[in-house]
């Protein structure tokens, strides 16, 4: 497998696990009283960060230079710090992080890898003229 296609596979699996953040929270209602108080919730939703940091440290040196918009080494330091509890995880950093910044992850993942879908498969483009019907 190429490099490029290694990353559009880990960028996606870096969007499920953003998604299921999103699905956790509806599930427990997204109350941040509850989130402070039940481990199970709390949990779920950090062992996805985890899991996402654990994948950005997996994409190539050359994607994460390409995209420094994306907090690559913020989201890999963030899985040390759940990993191996560097300093101490707050439910209100883990609250505010899955809330404020994988939402936006979430969205950007998903930009890129449709860009490198369409870069990838021509006769997806719709700006393809080929396409034009």
């Amino acid at each position: 497998m190429d490099k490029t296609t290694r990353d559009i596979l880990l960028l996606k699996k870096i969007a499920k696990h953003c998604r299921e953040i999103a699905e956790t929270h509806t599930e427990f209602g997204d109350r941040r009283e509850l989130f402070r108080s039940d481990k199970p919730y709390f949990k779920s939703v950090s062992m996805d960060l985890l899991q996402i940091g654990k994948l950005a440290k997996h994409l190539s040196k050359d994607f994460r230079q390409k995209h420094k918009d994306i907090p690559f080494t913020q989201i890999i330091g963030l899985r040390n710090i759940v990993a191996h509890g560097y300093g101490k995880l707050t439910a209100e950093t883990v609250w505010n992080i899955s809330h404020d910044d994988t939402p936006l992850l979430h969205a950007r993942c998903i930009e890129i890898a449709k860009e490198k879908d369409r870069d990838s498969n021509p006769e997806n483009n719709p700006e393809n003229p080929s396409n034009l019907t």
